[in-house]
């Protein structure tokens, strides 16, 4: 039997008169949509009705409680949207046969409650605080406040409503209002369809605010008077004939069929119930912002800052209510929003009001954004104009235009149509301007957009005191495929600052170079950037600029998430960078925990501080470092660790112990086997013999071991049985994989690659698998890359598989791609460092000069292992040797657990509280209980590079009982990061 929304409300009901909230069911009342019976009716001397709803149909409810605050005698009404999960049958037990409390609490409640004229009241809360809540409002003791998530959510249902009855809609109408252009792409084409309701709720949203402003005699929309849902146009053509052409330009309401009529009457009863003119405007921004889903978003390239990310820079960039701002990749205007509301504040706090005219001058002079798609120039064309909607506005700083093609003086011309160089590159070429298109359904918008229904204004471009911005994110392999030569466009666009560029270099990069032409002497840059800017070696001049000719003020890393954008899990970081040098040359880098922090205590904390000196709050930390100590070569590692102390430890070691780089070795490094030229897989799966106790094989890991004789190597097929027996000359070891490798020599794995293709059974062998032979220089990249020993480049190290950092075998060897194999040291030499690479200090090195990717997956590239540390193994003597060689002999061949578990095992439990071992179980399920069990094999090989060190046995017990508690929680959060 199912649970009914009566039976929930007839506990409930129970409980609030228990509470002394003079609740009643089955009432009955008249109202205009026919229904006639409030599920809930409150009095206290006057009447309030109360409308229940399960929350995926939420949005009805508005437009039904609405009605009952019409009726007369009725003092106000309210929505209560229960739970789904109490739909399911396993409550039906405790909803038949037991109190409200014990059925009901430890469940969450989205509220709302209604007044005329007045902001509607919307929360999220338990059981135990309805009654409270009830008696707040109906007694105006409560401030009404709209909360944006139930708003968004609220307004997302309907959005979805308005998709469902749009399916049969004319496709083709649909493609150019959110595309620009017709389109024959599949995914565009979905994407036309999942954003169109989205469009049509923003409109009615935003024409409900106009027609309840005193400013305008915009007819009310009431349910009522409508007989035809393609009737919504006719409103909207009369605010067209007026203003606001982005947002009422897209016509979907045309598509919507006869049959939809009665759930456009339901929106909008439901929409006049939310109220949205009386929510306050800054919320009504964020409600826009957050109300297309990401998934939609991410089909029509409208990416978004997180609001509260654009908060934090605009908040340290902009000091003055004057200032000019440009975003040249303003998406859906985030930021640009966030700069208006900054310029507001400061403004305001200086003492003057707010006026249209001040409006007028941000939007319209103050306040730049360019962007290279027109759905996303509509849609900051919008959030701009929500911050003061019943502010008339004629024009609008926003352009459509690639951006990397400007420069002050530049100017983009009056709305025009222009090509795009395809589909898929809709948006990155070069445009061509032109009014009249022959094809016009082929064409998509270009030029300036205006808030009015005439054309753009044409935009002149000029410097400025602030670029913000969050650019696109693309390899230098995507933007190789925007056009033919987009690349050498680049190259020459920023012919200037030629000694800072790089071919490999991130698109993202190129917009730095962008935002120096256009700013201001003492300007800033405000940037929002993929944390690869701050150590990859292609962006290297990036950081050179940066640092030589910018004051860098604060550079803002995440702890408990890797993102500041919306839908990606690439490690970003914030950038503000002030253009000049002054003589306190040093930056503030700031971790924090969640984006609630205060821009403000950040600031002052950051101005106390003198280079080298650090300070903690409750959720951000501080340390400012001189340019001078600053590695340009890896900006990041300042927050490589979440504690920094851990340096401290790396430091006791190698002051003891004469280091190098391994780059002064002339090791050979290398990257293992398995891409060719164009970075794409090629032969090693097909000539790889695989260890059939391996972790895990992929589609083209055909072969494995199956015996051997004195001569040859038995390979069978996987799928088919068939067996090759190759002959031992023709076979090098090989390691196909060191994920769920436990030991660290790898010697005796039977595993080998095919290194020659003259042996009788090799046609056979090749017809069975994917490629049609084993081309003529694949012998010679094998020679090329056989070592004794490989370091890891690329890794989750919180993978359960992964269970160490380098392997070292006896036999030259070949690896995968995803190692880096140094191929000239002697095989001591290899050992040595083997061990030295796995010790727990080794790790910390890795951890500390990574490049995050995302979360706990991270790479080292080659720049930064030929920088890495290790010992002058010349320096040690004999004895030295011969005792780090002996311990690793005797730990290597044994199977270790996951690195995780390993610092587990040697962490001291009583170190942790109950709060850490959450997060820790949370994080590692069950890693809680390894604590303090032990690993003798770790704890050796670290006590004997300590030893070596000339460190006493008990400063040796406390060094390493705070480095395996430091590198556990880093992976823990590492761990927690990467969930997020």
């Amino acid at each position: 039997m199912s649970v009914t929304e009566d039976s929930v409300t007839d506990l409930l009901a129970d409980y609030l008169r228990d509470e002394g909230v003079n609740a009643v069911t089955q009432i009955s009342h008249n109202v205009a949509s026919g229904r006639s019976q409030p599920d809930l009716e409150v009095q206290d001397g006057r009447v309030f009705l109360g409308e229940a709803k399960w929350e995926d149909k939420k949005w009805k409810g508005f437009g039904e409680a609405r009605d009952y605050g019409q009726l007369p005698g009725v003092s106000g009404s309210f929505i209560i949207a229960y739970p789904n999960d109490l739909k399911q049958e396993t409550f039906q037990t405790d909803l038949s046969g037991n109190t409200a409390e014990a059925a009901l609490s430890g469940h969450e409640f989205e509220v709302a409650f209604l007044r005329k004229n007045a902001e509607t009241d919307t929360d999220t809360l338990s059981l135990e605080q309805l009654p409270q809540w009830i008696q707040d409002n109906i007694e105006d003791r409560k401030d009404p406040e709209a909360d944006p998530d139930q708003v968004v959510d609220t307004l997302r249902q309907m959005a979805d409503m308005l998709n469902d009855q749009l399916e049969a809609a004319p496709e083709e109408n649909l493609f150019k209002n959110v595309l620009g252009a017709s389109s024959d792409d599949d995914e565009e084409q979905e994407a036309a369809r999942e954003t169109a309701g989205y469009l049509l709720v923003n409109q009615l949203m935003f024409y409900r605010v106009l027609s309840t402003s005193s400013r305008f005699d915009f007819p009310k929309l009431e349910a009522e008077d409508f007989d035809s849902p393609q009737e919504l146009t006719d409103y909207f053509e009369i605010v067209l004939e007026e203003d606001f052409t982005p947002v009422f330009s897209f016509d979907i309401a045309s598509d919507l069929p006869e049959s939809s009529l009665e759930t456009v009457k339901s929106i909008i009863r439901s929409l006049n119930g939310l109220q949205p003119e009386n929510i306050q405007h800054d919320v009504l921004g964020k409600v826009f912002h957050e109300l297309i889903p990401v998934s939609a978003r991410k089909k029509v390239a409208a990416y978004y800052t997180k609001n509260k990310a654009a908060d934090i820079l605009t908040d340290l960039a902009i000091d003055k209510p004057n200032a000019k701002v440009m975003d040249p990749a303003c998406g859906s205007g985030t930021l640009l929003a966030s700069s208006y509301l900054r310029k507001r504040e400061l403004l305001e706090a200086s003492g003057k009001d707010f006026t249209e005219e001040d409006h007028q001058q941000f939007v319209e002079e103050d306040i730049t954004g360019i962007d290279v798609m027109p759905f996303a120039a509509h849609l900051s064309c919008i959030h701009l104009a929500l911050q003061a909607p019943i502010y008339e506005t004629d024009e609008v700083n926003i352009g459509i235009a690639d951006s990397t093609s400007l420069k002050p003086g530049s100017t983009i011309d009056p709305l025009s149509f222009v090509l795009p160089e395809s589909s898929e590159q809709r948006g990155l070429g070069d445009y061509r301007d032109g009014s009249s298109p022959e094809v016009e359904e082929e064409m998509i918008e270009g030029g300036s957009t205006t808030l009015d229904a005439g054309q753009g204004r044409e935009m002149e471009l000029k410097t400025t005191d602030l670029i913000i911005m969050n650019p696109p994110f693309s390899r230098q392999e995507s933007i190789a495929r925007f056009s033919q030569d987009y690349k050498a466009k680049l190259e020459t666009r920023f012919d200037r600052r030629r000694k800072y560029l790089h071919g490999k270099m991130n698109y993202c990069s190129y917009f730095f170079f962008l935002a120096d032409k256009f700013l201001k002497q003492g300007g800033r840059i405000a940037a929002v950037v993929p944390a690869t800017v701050l150590n990859e070696k292609s962006d290297h001049g990036v950081r050179k600029m940066l640092v030589e000719e910018y004051d860098v003020e604060y550079i803002f890393a995440r702890e408990d998430a890797p993102n500041y954008s919306e839908d990606t899990d690439l490690r970003e970081v914030l950038i503000v960078a002030k253009k000049g040098k002054s003589e306190d040359d040093s930056t503030a880098f700031v971790s924090h925990d969640g984006l609630d922090i205060n821009p403000e205590q950040v600031q002052l904390a950051a101005d106390t501080l003198e280079a080298g000196q650090s300070v903690s709050r409750e959720d951000f930390s501080v340390q400012r470092i001189s340019i001078e100590d600053l590695n340009i070569d890896n900006l990041f590692s300042p927050f490589s660790l979440d504690n920094p102390d851990l340096f401290a430890k790396w430091d006791r070691l190698v002051q003891n112990i004469p280091t190098t780089s391994l780059d002064t070795f002339d090791v050979g490094l290398i990257r293992g086997i398995g891409s060719n030229g164009n970075g794409q897989m090629h032969v090693h799966p097909e000539a790889s013999i695989n260890d059939p106790t391996a972790l895990k094989f992929g589609d083209r890991d055909l072969w494995v071991y199956d015996d051997e004789t004195d001569d040859h190597v038995v390979a069978k097929h996987r799928h088919t049985g068939d067996t090759v027996d190759v002959p031992k000359d023709n076979l090098i070891p090989n390691l196909r994989r060191y994920s769920g490798r436990g030991k660290t020599e790898i010697s005796n794995i039977p595993e080998y690659a095919i290194q020659h293709s003259d042996f009788s059974g090799i046609d056979h062998y090749m017809s069975l698998t994917d490629e049609p032979e084993i081309p003529s220089k694949w012998h010679e990249r094998v020679e090329r890359r056989l070592g004794w020993i490989a370091l890891v480049r690329r890794v989750d190290l919180t993978a359960p598989g992964t269970h160490h950092l380098a392997y070292y075998s006896d036999k030259k060897r070949l690896y995968p791609d995803m190692m880096w194999v140094p191929t000239k040291t002697s095989q001591t030499e290899a050992k040595l460092l083997t061990a030295w690479f796995d010790s727990t200090f080794g790790w910390l090195q890795s951890l500390s000069t990574r490049v995050e990717t995302r979360g706990a997956w991270i790479e080292w590239h080659k720049y930064i292992v030929k920088k890495f540390r290790v010992p002058e193994i010349h320096a040690l003597d004999a004895n030295e040797k011969q005792t780090l060689e002996g311990t690793f002999d005797e730990i290597s061949t044994v199977d270790a657990p996951s690195m995780y578990v390993q610092l587990a095992r040697n962490a001291e439990p009583s170190e942790f509280d109950d709060e850490e071992e959450d997060r820790m179980d949370k994080a590692f399920d069950g890693l809680s209980d390894e604590l303090g069990e032990g690993y003798e094999s770790r704890r050796k090989l670290d006590s004997t590079l300590l030893d070596l060190a000339d460190i006493s046995d008990d400063d040796q017990d406390e060094l390493l009982e705070e480095l395996y508690n430091g590198m556990l929680r880093e992976m823990v959060a590492l761990k927690l990061m990467m969930d997020s």
